[in-house]
């Protein structure tokens, strides 16, 4: 087994990679969102902190990852990796698929930002989609990323898709939308 503090700076270089700027280490990344496994074990390898690097850690790490950030891809070219969410690249298509969703989708933040949340609702920032946890451990799990005592928001989910917004299904536990409006939150 790989080591832990490895394995947290493979999956932060990973992320980065695949959700934001393949090109900062010179890799094409197809519109599916997916870059050829090889090309990135190479790239990687250019890296001092990952020059030993091996396909069965990239496995290890996607099929070990409980958040379930990666996947690992069988294409006529070889094997490929893709972020499963969480991308700020515009132009990629992950064709996600349309859910219902449940009654309640739940959000963690911070002190600090909640009341601007109340205010102006969830945006997407930087991403390509707001980010929605199916229940409120998963919320607070994400909330604990930014503070100690994070702030869970219910979303009225299922009001919202009866007025008419969508939300879709990523390889995870998360669900995506694009907006959601203050008067779709609850504390």
């Amino acid at each position: 087994m790989i080591k832990e503090k490895y394995i947290t700076s493979l999956s932060k270089t990973l992320s980065y990679i695949l959700r934001h700027n393949p090109e900062d280490f010179e890799l094409k990344m197809k519109i599916d969102g997916t870059i050829k496994l090889k090309d990135l074990i190479e790239a990687l390898k250019e890296d001092n902190r990952f020059n030993n690097i091996e396909l069965r850690d990239i496995k290890e790490l996607a099929a070990s990852d409980k958040k379930n950030r990666f996947s690992i891809v069988d294409s006529k070219n070889g094997k490929s990796i893709k972020a499963n969410y969480g991308h700020s690249i515009k132009w990629i298509n992950l064709d996600y698929e349309e859910i219902i969703p449940p009654r309640y989708l739940y959000h963690g933040t911070t002190n600090e930002v909640y009341q601007k949340i109340l205010k102006d609702g969830i945006k997407k920032m930087g991403r390509n989609y707001v980010h929605l946890s199916k229940n409120k451990k998963q919320a607070r799990r994400v909330g604990e990323r930014r503070t100690e005592s994070p702030i869970i928001l219910k979303i009225l989910a299922k009001q919202m898709y009866e007025d008419g917004k969508s939300f879709f299904k990523t390889n995870s536990e998360i669900i995506l939308t694009e907006y959601v409006n203050p008067k779709y939150i609850e504390i």
